[in-house]
């Protein structure tokens, strides 16, 4: 949010002088609300005491009224009047006078002490012989002398009333009863204190009774307080058990959705309360107005900030600006922007010294872009690969010559996960590590992987040192890595060659030694087999005569393979020799239940060979793919052509092809079968001379076919993995142009 100056100097504006304001406001308001609103509740607990006291008078001067009338020598002598059954004419007159001087009687009674009625000013409709004395307000004022009753509806009376009672003793003995003044006393009589009270809009008052009844609320259809309660809030209810309990206070409450506020106090004589309401609003209108004032007030004076100090941080967030525009193109290459300025202020003498430090940046980054460019070309060039770490064990360049010789791109390595790296990037990291940590370097180190692509032991020589930088202080280390794979490979091939010669001479002195005396045996064998004439006999002999063909057989191939008959090269089709030697091994292809498949390739050049030799060599790979598959399985064979040394290293990884010209061409056969294939052990063994997993093989067919094909210039590479077969591809060197 506060990202940039402008808007970092525009905050602290607002909260210099907003803040401080509206603190002031805030409390300014608050202080001035809560005197208002006490002063507001306190003249409303004002107006209802006060009508709270109108009521409590007006029932101290009924009694008091009701005291007088009661010690009236006429009235005890009413009584008097009424038993001997004379006229009662001037105490009537007397009350008429007095009930319409006083305009909140209902009637007033004259009862006897058994409850009937013996005079009623305005006069009732009631029968005269009815009797009071069954109702409560009559027994209580037998009780009490004087009785002031709750608001009834009933009891004889026609319309809810107020009954106001005094007992009336006789004029002459006054402690005896002689009857009751009864005043019915109507409704409106002390509810008209509360009906008159009006408060703003919608504001009123109502008088509420110990049992919640209203005995005046200005909704006629309301009865209790249970009505309204049910509409209101929890606030309302709790100010209500309040009311009932006889307690004054006030409080606010949610009324229908509306918020009002509540200003209650009980009379003295009456468990009644006189409750004002009033809509909250109504009572905050002077400190709503005072809210809105304070509300323009802030508004105004933050307008003023808001347009004072986006002037002020314009003036110094536009020179920021362009130097920060500068900045970006030098971020972006562009080394030459002229930035000015004419503030007259510390601003321009800093875009002053941006530029000079702009013209300065320019010549020593082409300095760095040139030595850069210098030694990416030799590291892009050199053809051994490099890899160097920093302190923290972190790879900071590794050379395109180091991604070839390793078989993967740096893209492959997480800096922060080595271990996660391929096996042979974490031998040179721990190659690394060992050098730093020992400070020492390592000369000559082989390390061997397994090639991810071709499948085959990969051989490096690995050399690290300490890196330094100009100070002379160790920054990282550094490991110089070259592929001696050919260089093992050829190593290797020259150990095999020398012991092939060596195997070569004594397999031919061995060979001849053991024909000439194996040739004298069989002529003896076969000159007995002459003169022998039992069958057992003649079966012996002919399983010598087997096995000395046997020896023979083994001597022969012997001979072939120390001493091969020199080749004698022409143009011919390999397809016709491939078919012919196909025929030949037609019959055990069909009861080995083997499928062949046939993938030639069109305009396949002749190629330069020694016909019988490369078909001695096709015949011997055929019979060990048919060997392979004795449950069936599939054979296929493809002819193809590839050009130059390239292809040739591509398929065949030997060093004599290195000698090769470009513009060589070959003749490409392969024989691929779905056999159980060779484990890894074994593939390295499998062209050494007696070297068989057959137990019924001599172990020289492959030493034979390497023999040949190296006579006739071609090349052999025998790929297999255990469970997905073999694959044999010979190179053949072609004798003419493709056939049209």
């Amino acid at each position: 949010m506060f990202s940039t100056i402008r808007t970092k100097l525009i905050a602290i504006f607002i909260i210099l002088g907003v803040i401080p304001i509206l603190i002031v406001g805030y409390l300014s308001y608050h202080s001035a609300s809560n005197a208002l609103l006490f002063q507001a509740q306190e003249q409303l607990g004002n107006v209802a005491v006060k009508t709270a006291q109108q009521i409590d008078n007006f029932f101290e001067e009924a009694q008091k009224d009701i005291e007088l009338l009661s010690k009236y020598p006429f009235i005890q002598l009413s009584f008097l009047q009424f038993e001997f059954g004379q006229s009662s004419n001037t105490i009537r007159e007397m009350l008429n006078n007095y009930e319409k001087k006083n305009l909140y009687f209902n009637r007033i009674y004259l009862i006897n002490s058994d409850g009937k009625k013996i005079l009623a000013e305005p006069e009732t409709p009631v029968d005269s012989t009815s009797g009071f004395q069954a109702f409560d307000w009559f027994k209580a004022t037998i009780e009490k002398d004087m009785y002031l009753s709750d608001l009834m509806v009933g009891d004889g009376f026609s319309t809810p009333t107020i009954i106001l009672s005094k007992l009336v003793y006789d004029f002459e003995d006054h402690t005896k009863v002689v009857g009751m003044l009864v005043f019915d006393i109507k409704l409106s009589a002390f509810t008209r204190f509360v009906s008159s009270l009006k408060f703003g809009g919608q504001g009123y008052a109502f008088l509420l009774d110990k049992e919640e009844y209203f005995l005046y609320h200005p909704l006629q259809d309301l009865l209790t307080a249970r009505d309204i309660i049910e509409s209101g809030d929890v606030k309302l209810k709790h100010l209500m058990e309040r009311i009932k309990a006889g307690e004054k206070g006030s409080g606010d409450y949610l009324l229908g959705g509306i918020e009002k506020n509540m200003v209650f106090t009980p009379c003295a004589h009456k468990n009644w309360s006189v409750v004002i309401t009033v809509l909250k609003s109504e009572l905050m209108a002077d400190i709503l107005k005072l809210k809105r004032r304070m509300i323009t007030f802030v508004s105004l004076i933050l307008g003023l900030i808001l347009v004072v100090s986006f002037l002020f941080v314009k003036s110094i967030t536009r020179p920021i600006g362009q130097l920060i525009t500068g900045a970006r193109a030098i971020g972006n290459g562009d080394l030459y922007p002229v930035i000015e300025i004419k503030s007259g202020d510390e601003l321009q003498g800093l875009a002053r010294e941006f530029n000079h430090m702009s013209a300065k940046l320019q010549r020593s980054m082409n300095e760095i872009m040139e030595l850069t460019r210098f030694n990416d070309d030799v590291l892009r060039s050199v053809t051994s690969g490099i890899i160097t770490i920093n302190r923290a064990d972190r790879i900071t360049s590794i050379n395109r010559s180091a991604e070839k010789i390793l078989g993967f791109i740096r893209e492959e390595i997480d800096p922060d996960s080595l271990e996660a790296a391929p096996v042979q990037v974490r031998g040179i990291i721990t190659l690394l590590q060992e050098t730093l940590s020992n400070k020492k370097k390592v000369h000559n180190q082989e390390i061997h992987f397994l090639s991810r692509t071709e499948g085959e032991t990969v051989f490096m020589e690995v050399n690290t040192s300490l890196l330094r930088n100009a100070c002379g202080e160790i920054i990282g280390a550094i490991a110089d890595i070259r592929n001696i794979t050919r260089r093992k490979r050829t190593e290797e091939q020259m150990v095999r060659v020398d012991k092939l010669a060596s195997l070569g001479e004594l397999s031919a002195g061995m060979a001849h030694e053991i024909r000439n005396p194996l040739s004298g045996m069989k002529t003896s064998a076969q000159f007995l087999a002459t003169k022998l004439t039992t069958g057992s006999e003649a079966i012996l002999l002919q399983g010598i005569l087997s096995e000395i063909d046997r020896i023979n057989k083994i001597v022969t191939d012997l001979l072939n393979f120390s001493r091969p008959k020199p080749p004698f090269p022409s143009p011919i089709d390999i397809s016709v020799i491939l078919e012919k030697a196909l025929s030949m091994v037609r019959e055990k292809i069909r009861n080995s239940r083997i499928e062949l498949v046939r993938r030639y390739a069109e305009n396949t050049p002749e190629a330069l060979i020694d016909k019988e030799q490369i078909q001695q060599v096709f015949l011997n790979l055929l019979l060990n793919a048919v060997k392979a598959m004795p449950g069936g399985g599939n054979l296929t064979v493809s002819i193809g052509t590839i050009s130059g040394r390239s292809k040739v290293l591509e398929n065949i990884p030997d060093p004599d092809a290195l000698s090769l010209s470009e513009s060589m061409r070959f003749v490409v056969i392969s024989f691929r079968d779905t056999g159980p294939g060779i484990s890894r052990k074994d593939l390295s063994k499998v062209f050494n001379p007696f070297y068989t997993t057959d137990p019924s093989g001599t172990g020289l067919g492959l030493s034979i076919v390497q023999k040949l094909l190296e006579k006739n210039r071609g090349y052999i590479k025998l790929d297999s993995m255990p469970g997905k077969g073999t694959q044999v591809t010979l190179l053949l060197p072609a004798a003419t142009l493709p056939r049209d």
